[in-house]
């Protein structure tokens, strides 16, 4: 059986920027995980997102980037195990703030200091949030910080 044609994106002005079509920001990505944040990158593009974004650890920023030409990568600090360190929280939240809708969690791996950068960003961005995977756990652990 043939799968369903994907839905047609609306034709878009022939003066248009792609910053006219929002930006996203997508936060995850680990040392083992690298192909998690790089699909859903891709699937933002696919979707019709202008500018999209992935802020990732600095161990696999080169895997990341070559995955797909057409988003952008941004390097924050890594803890000893290749995951993001807590102390990205305010670049995070610095580009979040820029951004028309953040996704958090595909590779982000799990940690003590991941859980605090999640609790953070779902708390301080008013942006739209899609939680995704381990950021899902994380907001679980944390049923203090939900509103």
């Amino acid at each position: 059986m043939p799968s369903p044609a994907l839905p047609q994106l609306v034709p878009r002005r022939a003066d248009a920027h792609k910053g006219d079509f929002g930006r996203a920001l997508l936060v995850g990505g680990s040392r083992g995980m690298s192909g998690a944040i790089a699909l859903a990158g891709m699937s933002a593009l696919r979707s019709g997102a202008g500018l999209v974004t992935l802020a990732v650890p600095e161990a696999i920023q080169p895997v990341v980037a070559s995955f797909e030409p057409s988003y952008m990568t941004m390097t924050l600090p890594q803890d000893e195990e290749g995951r993001i360190a807590q102390s990205a929280t305010d670049v995070i939240i610095s580009h979040g703030t820029a951004s028309t809708a953040v996704a958090c969690g595909p590779g982000l791996g799990r940690s003590a200091e991941l859980d605090q950068v999640v609790a953070t960003l779902y708390g301080q961005l008013a942006c739209p949030m899609v939680v995704d995977a381990a950021a899902l756990n994380a907001l679980a652990d944390q049923s203090e910080v939900l509103s």
